[in-house]
């Protein structure tokens, strides 16, 4: 790569020449290097990785998450080892149990009703078929140790009770579904404070 100084008689440049070479803007710097076009073998491994990452992002438009949703995928993405969004957290979920072969059940709709001093309802929907989720929560969103499996209320819906909490205090939680080892499904982080006193 060479660095330039006004290049084609110019201060600056950026984009290809004549299919040979490319101006570009690297650190701050004008830079110069030549025109490649990437392999791309399209071997089975490549393929396959891709058609994970394309039902990830399928997965993704196809839940409609609600606005809810995404602050919470936000939010687990927040306290990853790596800067990423929500979106770029669930497609990595998604895609992690791909590989694995097991299948995502769709968990989305997170939300909560009934909020008292010491309790309140967690709520999700996740079609009938398949296991049962459960909402795991605490007052830290690294360490939600307590786990509540969730009842079916009809339809898609499933919520449980989550008592025995403190009073004023903001607890977070998700949801997820993997009690066998092909299923796998789960949310980012929701979060919601107690009543007080």
């Amino acid at each position: 790569m060479a660095k330039l100084t006004g290049p084609c008689f110019s201060l600056k440049a950026s984009g290809q020449l004549g299919k040979t070479l490319v101006f570009f803007p690297w650190k701050g710097l004008n830079a110069l290097r030549t025109y490649v076009i990437p392999a791309n073998p399209k071997s089975a491994a490549q393929t396959t990785q891709r058609g994970y990452f394309e039902d990830a992002v399928d997965e993704w438009h196809g839940a409609a998450y609600s606005a809810a949703d995404v602050s919470a995928w936000n939010r687990l993405a927040g306290i990853a080892d790596k800067i990423m969004t929500g979106f770029n957290r669930m497609i990595r979920e998604y895609v992690k149990e791909a590989i694995t072969a097991n299948v995502w059940e769709r968990i989305h709709y997170g939300s909560t009703s009934d909020v008292l001093t010491v309790s309140f309802v967690a709520i999700c929907h996740k079609a009938a078929a398949g296991n049962a989720p459960s909402v795991h929560y605490g007052i830290s969103k690294t360490n939600m140790p307590n786990t509540v499996e969730l009842d079916s209320a009809g339809g898609d819906t499933w919520q449980n009770l989550i008592e025995g909490l403190t009073i004023d205090t903001l607890y977070y939680f998700y949801f997820d579904v993997g009690t066998t080892a092909t299923d796998y499904g789960r949310t980012g982080i929701y979060s919601q404070r107690t009543a007080a006193a």
